[in-house]
């Protein structure tokens, strides 16, 4: 039922007049972009190919994947995140993180998508914040969660077809106990 929200998107989201990245409110719609293959690629943040054929990093709002390696400033996050689905290893959690890479990529070369995104900064990284919505009304957060390979954490927002923040959780929250019940990605290793 609350893939049909995504449904009208299309219809209420309207691109900005002019694209002023820092004073955008409303989401922007990206059709036609590719999975830009990039070394930094993983489960929620990702270089795409836009229809002017330039590269754009976007991350994911609502989820949040395990790292795919350990570096020196990733340490505490590991651990966060294997601690999140149960008490995982270091080793457990970046298998996960891993995991989560495969997927991403598999969809996001595999099937249509479109990218909403109000070009919200993440942390002055070059990264922006988005929404990846697919064919089948659903996103790639809700794909991640439903399969075990996301926690739900990070920035969220009000989604483009009006859906507060508050219920968009709740949802993901739903798709997560029904992962765990199923023993899904992580869920599967506690």
């Amino acid at each position: 039922m609350a893939a049909l929200g995504w449904l009208g998107w299309s219809q209420v989201v309207e691109p900005p007049r002019a694209p002023e990245r820092s004073s955008m409110r409303t989401f922007q719609v990206l059709l036609n972009a590719r999975l830009h293959p990039h070394r930094d690629n993983d489960g929620d943040s990702f270089h795409l190919l836009l229809k002017e054929g330039q590269a754009q990093q976007f991350r994911l709002y609502f989820a949040d994947c395990p790292e795919k390696k350990r570096h020196a400033k990733n340490g505490d996050r590991l651990a966060d995140q294997g601690r999140y689905f149960g008490g995982l290893n270091e080793a457990q959690t970046v298998n996960v993180g891993r995991q989560a890479e495969h997927y991403t990529r598999q969809l996001l070369t595999t099937q249509p998508f479109t990218v909403y995104t109000k070009w919200h900064e993440v942390y002055d990284s070059g990264r922006y914040y988005a929404f990846i919505l697919f064919a089948d009304g659903e996103d790639l957060s809700a794909k991640l969660v439903r399969a075990g390979l996301a926690r739900i954490h990070t920035t969220g927002t009000t989604l483009p077809d009006g859906r507060s923040t508050r219920d968009y959780q709740q949802y993901l929250r739903e798709l997560e106990a029904s992962a765990r019940a199923a023993r899904q990605g992580a869920w599967s290793l506690r």
